[in-house]
This record gives C-alpha cells, structure tokens and sequence, in this order.
C-alpha cells in the first residue's frame, strides 16, 4: 500500500515542472505550457522540429525554427487569445490541432482573438477560426484598418490602447507601443503582472525598426508604457514579460531561467535614448536584409535597425538632446533656451526661455501633465507660461502651471479646447507687450490668421522668435483669416523681422528642419496676393476642415473657399 502511494506521487510529480506546473504537451506541431492559472503559452515546434537554432560542432547552423507564440488566457466566462503564430507548412494537422487544443482549454467559453501586430508569423493560423462565426476578432486599428476584410464584418471589432477585457475573473488591458509596426500593442494581465508584447518590444533577439518614423514613434512609445505599467499598479519586482518569439530569451542571461522581466524594459529606455544621443553600443548584424544591417545594445536590450538611417535620424535637430520624459524631449537652442517636442500631433512644440530672474515658457503641448517636471528639470527660474494661440495641441500641460497669458481672441477657444477645466489665472496679452525676464526680453507680436489671437513671441537679442502656428510649420491652416488679412499679417511680421534683424522663428510643430524665416513670410505673403489677383487658383480638397489649398516655396496654405477670397 505504502509502495502504492509512493508510485503515484512519483507518477504525479513526474507530471509536473520544477515551478510545479504542468508539463508541456505536444499537440500536432504545437507545444502547449501553463504560465498561470488558467493562462497557457503555445508555441509552433515539437519535438520533430524544435524551436530556434541549432549549429554543428563547426558552429554552422544545421536547424532554424523562428517559432511564434500564442498565448490563451481564460476567464470564467470568456477566453481571449494573443496572436495566431506562424502559417504552418510543416504539417498537416495544424489548424485542427490549433482547433483542438484551444476548444479542450476553454469549453464551450466564449472566445475572442487579438493580435499584438499584423505580421504573418503572428497571424498566420487565422484561416484556422476565420470560417468560425462563434470567434470574434478584435483587432488593433491601425495595423488591420486596411486589412479588415480578411475578417468577416459580423466578427470583427478595432481596438486601440485603453481596451480592457473583462474575461470574468481576469481583466486584460491593452498598451499602444508603436514602433514596430505602427499599431502594436501589448496586453497586460490585471493584477497578474504577466505583459504579453508580440514583437513590441522584441523577445531578447532585437526589435526590428524599420524606418525612421518606426523609430520616433518607438522612442517615445517604451517611455510611455513604463508610465502605463506605473499606472496601472504593476509590480514591477514580479513582473514577467512575454514576447512574440520566446526561443529567443535563449540571447540573454537571465539568471535561473528567469523570463524578461522590467529590468529588460529600462534597459530598452536607456538604449533608445543613447541612440538618440549617437552614444549606444553597435555591431554588425549579419542578418543580410536591407535596413536591419546593425544591433545597437544597451543591457539586455537590442534594437535591429539600420545604421545610416540611426545617424540620420540623430542629426535631423541641429540642437542637442538634454530631457526627456514619456511625454515631451527637450533639446538645447542655445545655452538658456530650450525646444520640446511631443509626439501627439505633429512634433508639437513648446519653448524655454531663460533669463536671469524668470523664464518663459511658449506653449503648452497636446498632452503634457508633468510639463512643469520637466520645465524644472532644466531651470530653476519661476516659469511664466504664455501660449502662442487656443488650440488643444498647445494647451495640454497648462493644468501644471497656476496662471497663463494669451490673447484675449483666443480665451474662448482655449476654454473649449480645455473643457473649461483650467483652474489657473488667465491674463490677457497685448500686442507690444515686453515680458522682461531680467537681462532678457520677449517682445510680442499679434500675428492673426491661423486663429484669432495667433501670436509670436521675439528675442530681439537673440535674432530669433517663436511663432506657434502662425505661419504653419510648412503647413499654414488658414481656419479664421482670408487671404487679405493673411496679407496684413504677413506684411506687418515681414517689416517687423527686417526691422529687428530676426533670422528665423521657431514654429508650433518644429522637427528640425522647418524654422520659418523672412523668405517664408514673405512667400506666404506673395501666394496670398497671387490668389487674390486670380494669378494663383486653389485646388479642391477637404482636409482639417478647410476645404482648398494652394502650394508652393515649400508651404501649403490650406483654406476654405470662397470665404477665404473675400
């Protein structure tokens, strides 16, 4: 009897992992794990045809199986599964071996299908389910907004980052870290502290960025969602991370076998902001595919991307990286004036300017809440924050700050872009104003057109000013002006730069490489009087609500017709 029972424990402990989890089993050429309680990681290889690399005893590669992964978490009444894996060529029985395993884990639950990005080793069993009218597809927008009619329009849905799904038991929210592909999103486990990130944030191999705007999109998209884990009240120590090729961890030590963890992502932080900085580690990466030719690596992570397209992308602001939260990144104009940039709408911008008794601040941003942080990061003058103009891409980051100025023109547009939620002091500026900041000063200049109270800011000084959106960082949204008054605005900024001696002015969505200078001005002026004239004619095309537009030196000037000829 004593023997008898002893055998069984053995046969039962045989059955379980050294973590005390199930074994994995093999079904067809899926290999299925338990992570937790009712959630399971299932990954295209079995024994036939493992995971990832083998090589020879000469260091030649002999087998390669990119496996993908799959992850099924199941609730008490719903069950949501992450990506599709790799179209499977290599046997015959996969989609009803997909089918099998899947409906054996759920019963007869609901089941909803997501994908972290539209990349086909992530999507490839989707004719496995597509024909199933009982599956739903939730899919993120921007990756499948294209592509949705692979997916019958009675099962699918488009998510974007906020979406949570309530399985019963077990909520799963959803991150948007575009970078990758445009619309990947990463899916945390509630209270769990399991994140589930495709190939978002790579899985130890590298995450492979593809062109620059894959990687401004990136560089702020992991700041972000180290913000997002705080928000949402992970525990950082215990979090684990799951990737879209979980052979690849196999790259990294990590200590006992340990799965990425939080560590992994601030070592992504810290090397997006080095390559930001031209100072991250490089090798070659001898994957022969155009634009992934180097590894850039800080700690654990790896960014796979292309080396003249990283140096580029480095020197396309000729000032100097110094700040950068998930929110906005500061660079150095000059030794007190500093440029940030967002990433919500366009670059938006907003501007420090430092004297030797207060700053000034231009702008606010689209979404900015700890602006004051980051204003404080670089001086520590009491800040005065002035806005260029009402719209909501410029007023995020008002809330931080007790009082602001603006032209009286724009007070009702600023407090229903906001909601009429700041609770601050509003003061009224007026055209000629000098903000002295001590041993510096900031003269102002009502510039209307873009909107009512449109104005910009000079540092006679310094030969330069800040314009927000008066003349449109090469694309001027005419929404209150008719071309005369464009015309008076234009004529009368023209002779204040010639007058003053301005170079240039920074504008509202400043990358780099737009600053608007006198030829710009004075270009402007001249395609308004050509409209007017009938030298210059329109062309028709609806877009942010105006409805014409006229381009040429290397601006467009949107408008409405014929309101704006009048």
């Amino acid at each position: 009897m004593k023997a008898s029972i002893l055998l069984g424990i053995a046969l039962a402990a045989g059955l379980l992992t050294a973590c005390g989890q199930p074994k994995d089993v093999e079904v067809g050429p899926y290999t299925v794990s338990v992570i937790g309680k009712n959630i399971y990681h299932i990954q295209d290889y079995n024994s036939s045809n493992p995971a990832g690399e083998s090589f020879d005893a000469e260091g030649k590669l002999t087998h390669f199986n990119n496996c993908s992964d799959i992850y099924l978490l199941v609730g008490k009444r719903e069950a949501l599964m992450i990506d599709l894996s790799n179209p499977i060529n290599w046997a015959d029985n996969a989609a009803e071996s997909l089918q099998s395993l899947v409906a054996e884990r759920i019963g007869d639950k609901p089941l909803t299908i997501t994908f972290t990005h539209n990349h086909g080793d992530h999507t490839g069993m989707i004719p496995a389910f597509v024909d199933n009218p009982e599956v739903r597809f939730a899919l993120p927008e921007a990756d499948f907004e294209r592509l949705a009619e692979r997916f019958p329009e009675s099962q699918r849905y488009f998510i974007d980052e906020g979406q949570v799904f309530d399985l019963g038991g077990l909520e799963v929210a959803t991150i948007a870290v575009p970078g990758h592909t445009p619309g990947s999103l990463v899916y945390l486990a509630k209270g769990r502290d399991l994140l589930f990130t495709g190939d978002a944030i790579g899985s130890g191999h590298g995450v492979w960025i593809f062109n620059e705007d894959g990687f401004n999109s990136y560089v702020t998209a992991v700041p972000q969602l180290i913000e997002m884990l705080d928000n949402l009240g992970v525990r950082k120590d215990r979090l684990k991370v799951y990737g879209g090729h979980y052979w690849q961890k196999d790259w990294l030590e990590l200590p006992g076998n340990r799965e990425l963890g939080m560590e992994y992502i601030n070592d992504m932080q810290a090397l997006l902001w080095e390559m930001e900085a031209g100072t991250a580690a490089t090798e070659p990466s001898n994957l022969g595919r155009p634009g992934l030719d180097t590894y850039f690596r800080h700690g654990q992570a790896i960014v796979t991307w292309s080396a003249k397209q990283a140096e580029k992308y480095r020197k396309q602001y000729p000032e100097t990286f110094v700040y950068r939260d998930a929110d906005v990144v500061f660079r150095q104009i000059d030794e007190h004036t500093w440029e940030g940039n967002g990433h919500l709408v366009y670059n938006e911008s907003v501007y420090l300017i430092e004297g030797e008794e207060r700053a000034l601040l231009i702008d606010a941003g689209t979404w900015m809440p700890h602006l004051d942080q980051a204003v404080a990061a670089l001086t520590n003058k009491p800040v005065t924050l002035a806005l260029t103009h009402g719209h909501g891409d410029h007023v995020g980051g008002a809330v931080c700050f007790p009082e602001l100025w603006i032209n009286p023109a724009d007070t009702a547009l600023f407090t229903r872009q906001t909601g009429g939620r700041y609770e601050g002091e509003i003061k009224y500026l007026t055209d000629g104003q000098i903000f002295n900041l001590g041993g510096r000063q900031i003269e102002v200049l009502f510039t209307p057109g873009h909107t009512s109270g449109s104005t910009t800011f000079f540092d006679n000084a310094h030969h330069y000013g800040f314009s927000g959106d008066s003349f449109g960082s090469t694309n001027l949204l005419l929404f209150v002006a008719s071309f005369s008054g464009l015309i008076e605005t234009t004529s009368r900024t023209a002779d204040y730069m010639q007058r003053k001696g301005i170079e240039k002015l920074y504008p509202g969505h400043y990358h780099g490489d737009n600053p608007e200078t006198l030829q710009r001005v004075l270009d402007e002026k001249l395609m308004s009087e050509e409209v007017l004239s009938g030298k210059r004619t329109g062309t028709p095309e609806p877009a942010n609500g105006l409805n014409s537009y006229i381009r040429d030196y290397g601006v467009t000037i949107r408008y409405n017709y014929p309101e704006a000829l009048q």
